[in-house]
């Protein structure tokens, strides 16, 4: 486990650890009649912490006892088995979608984190565009409705790739992740543009990097990179 990347765990107690719990429940009473069971999480571009959101998100829904699927959909530069210390050669979603796998035989579970399963990415070398525009892939997303309450996905930044944009068709909503004085403006409204063309449900815009002043006695600064 990276726990630099999973605060929510190694430090339950942060203050970056209550803003993802502020998130989840945001996100819970948005969710009204399970109106956003599974979420989208990109980026503009790189580097602004999608898949570290996703992750510690993934984690606060399986600590309320919601049934959580993640999947790393980022089939080009995955980070979620970086993340929660999972073997990247291990078999995954393109696996699963190439080979017919059973997903009970793919994902992973967490240490005292039962509600939380992991598919990671897989290791088929695909054509990722083709792939998550398949009929393979949507009706496996369909089948894990019935399965989880919760179904969060991480793909490329939106304007890097099509993926994202091709992906936010079988969900029911995308969070845009922004790093905070990095991302400039117009970038961020070209991603919401690109979304919108396909479109995609753009429910929020989460907000990463954020510094908070020091001398805030309970608020607590990490500083280290997000991937």
């Amino acid at each position: 486990m990276d726990s630099l990347s999973l605060i929510t765990l190694s430090d339950p107690t942060s203050f970056i650890t209550e803003s993802y719990k502020l998130l989840r429940t945001n996100l819970n009473f948005k969710n009204i009649n399970n109106r956003y069971q599974v979420i989208l999480i990109t980026s503009a571009g790189k580097e602004e912490g999608k898949s570290t959101t996703i992750s510690n998100l993934a984690v606060t829904f399986a600590q309320a006892d919601k049934r959580v699927l993640l999947i790393d959909a980022d089939l080009r530069l995955p980070h979620i088995s970086t993340i929660f210390n999972i073997n990247k050669r291990k078999n995954g979603l393109s696996n699963l979608l190439m080979d017919d796998l059973a997903l009970e035989s793919l994902v992973n579970k967490m240490e005292n984190l039962d509600k939380l399963e992991i598919l990671t990415a897989g290791n088929k070398h695909v054509s990722p565009t083709e792939l998550l525009n398949s009929e393979a892939f949507e009706t496996f997303i369909k089948q894990c409705r019935d399965d989880y309450d919760v179904i969060l996905i991480d793909t490329p930044p939106v304007l890097s790739f099509a993926d994202a944009s091709i992906v936010s068709k079988v969900v029911d909503g995308v969070l845009l992740v922004v790093a905070a004085n990095e991302t400039k403006k117009a970038t961020i409204i070209e991603a919401k543009k690109g979304l919108d063309k396909v479109g995609a449900t753009v429910i929020g815009v989460i907000l990463t990097k954020v510094k908070f002043k020091k001398n805030a006695n309970y608020y607590r600064y990490n500083n280290d990179k997000v991937k």
